[in-house]
């Protein structure tokens, strides 16, 4: 039997949501980009453990970046021959979008026999502080479900407006390296990467990557690599593997997720690969002409986007 119910964190003022059930604790901050802070399987960590759980954003957990992934050059972008500059509260947003550290509305809470669901949205619209940065009227649905396997999102994007939508879509996961990345082990079936500049922009061109720089095959630790790399190559039907000593998550996401980021910092407790609709600075790639390069994603008016990603849990024997 699954269970869900409210708690509070240490962050002032905010709540946090419990999914629990066949050994899997999850713990959601809806109030702080409605990111998954807490994992654990069998009392291990999945998710790293927050360093410092009051800077929200995405230093920690799954953070969730929309509308536009990674990098965007100054924090701004050119659709359909107009320049548009992405300053939310007087600040301008250069990196992993404007949702990250948003309040979001929690929709459902809900568990059961074999599941515990949490969902919830965000509205970009003109009544609020983000249009200004993103003047699209949208409306971005995640759902979070934890079964006895592992844990699952769906996601979906609206448009509300009446403008064709140019966006993308990521998650950031951060993994944990349990205290000791070389006995960490991860396998993302990747060979080819987005070439960057020194401001890590892609230039357009996507390159093979020399075998000592790619995170494909079985023996890479986590330790072993020093990767901050927008790969290209996933498909619904490739998964990635992280192996620490008594357990296994693959992870595996819908096809609209061709772009991979993987990171692995060596001063950090944790390490991520993020699935990815698109590349960094996908708007301006693509109204540079680098359309199928760019993975941006464009919404007709009225229409719904949908995608998820799936992290699943095996025990290893011995």
């Amino acid at each position: 039997m699954f269970e869900v119910h409210n708690a509070e964190t240490s962050v002032e003022g905010f709540e946090e949501i419990v999914l629990k059930g066949e050994g899997h604790e999850v713990r959601i901050l809806p109030q702080a980009g409605f990111n998954v802070y807490y994992w654990h399987y069998l009392d291990q960590e999945i998710l790293m453990k927050p360093v410092d759980i009051k800077v929200v954003g995405t230093k920690y957990g799954i953070p969730i970046l929309f509308p536009t992934p990674n990098r965007m050059e100054d924090g701004t972008f050119e659709w359909k021959g107009k320049q548009y500059r992405m300053d939310k509260r007087g600040e301008r947003v250069k990196i992993h979008g404007l949702v990250k550290d948003e309040p979001w509305t929690v929709l459902r809470v809900e568990a059961g026999e074999n599941s515990a669901v949490c969902e919830a949205c965000i509205r970009i619209s003109a009544l609020d502080d983000l249009y200004q940065a993103f003047p699209f009227p949208c409306t971005l649905t995640v759902r979070y479900i934890l079964t006895a396997s592992g844990l699952h999102m769906d996601m979906k994007v609206t448009n509300d407006g009446i403008e064709e939508m140019p966006f993308g879509f990521a998650v950031h996961p951060y993994f944990s390296k349990q205290g000791d990345a070389g006995q960490v082990y991860l396998n993302v079936p990747v060979r080819r990467a987005y070439e960057m500049d020194e401001a890590q922009l892609p230039t357009g061109e996507i390159v093979e990557m020399d075998s000592s720089m790619r995170p494909d095959g079985e023996g890479h630790t986590v330790e072993s690599l020093y990767l901050d790399h927008v790969f290209r190559g996933m498909t619904e039907d490739q998964e990635s593997t992280v192996t620490w000593k008594s357990f296994r998550l693959h992870l595996r996401a819908s096809d609209c997720y061709r772009n991979v980021v993987v990171f692995t910092p060596h001063n950090r407790p944790g390490f991520c690969i993020e699935p990815q609709t698109c590349s960094t600075n996908s708007i301006n790639l693509y109204s540079k002409g680098l359309i199928d390069e760019s993975g941006l994603l464009i919404l007709q008016p009225g229409s719904t986007f949908a995608s998820w990603v799936d992290y699943r849990i095996e025990r290893l024997d011995g």
